[in-house]
């Protein structure tokens, strides 16, 4: 149930974060570089129950299919859960190595992904956040079919069972090194738990 209370606020919050990078107001401000156009508000998912819900999505003003992708898109997730008979959600309590052990097995479950490491521990901004990469390959990319394109992700507590999920999607290891400067441009705030 308080999955689904999330997503309606989600949406309804929407509208108001699409204006500006204050993404969760007193809890996550984003301060994008110039190389990106300004971001689009998140998408709906079609499983609510997913725990996962798109804030915000950045991408580089030089995109072109033919020439490369620089993406970065920010997600707030659920983390300790389980939903039972008549759909009811449950939350656990985890501590840092089961968020960590969360974590590793959301990566090694992502589709198509080849190289997943090992969850790690990194920063983002000035808060502790925990950090794993991965590829994936795309067949049908037209600059280069079958390129792998690297991943990186990291989960930065904001409640006990939330966090803030930060994707760094780039088409070449030399794209994506160019998102990471990024990181030190977030300011998060644990809220409450």
């Amino acid at each position: 149930m308080r999955v689904l209370c999330f997503s309606i606020i989600l949406a309804v919050v929407s509208p108001i974060v699409s204006r500006g990078d204050d993404l969760i107001p007193g809890v996550l401000k984003f301060d994008p570089p110039g190389l990106f156009e300004s971001g689009t508000a998140g998408r709906a998912r079609d499983d609510i129950f997913s725990g996962v819900g798109e804030l915000r999505r950045y991408g580089a003003k030089d995109y072109d299919i033919r020439t490369g992708q620089r993406d970065v898109i920010i997600n707030v997730r659920e983390v300790g859960f389980s939903i039972g008979d008549g759909k009811v959600v449950t939350y656990h309590r985890l501590d840092e190595a089961a968020r960590r052990a969360w974590m590793q097995t959301v990566e090694d479950s992502t589709p198509n992904a080849t190289n997943i490491t090992k969850v790690t521990d990194a920063k983002v901004g000035d808060q502790s956040a925990l950090f794993a990469s991965y590829q994936i390959a795309r067949p049908y990319w037209s600059k280069k079919p079958g390129a792998f394109f690297p991943f990186e992700v990291y989960w930065v507590r904001i409640q006990t069972n939330r966090v803030v999920e930060i994707q760094l999607i780039g088409d070449t290891p030399e794209h994506l090194e160019t998102l990471r400067p990024c990181l030190t441009r977030f300011t998060v705030k644990r809220s409450g738990g």
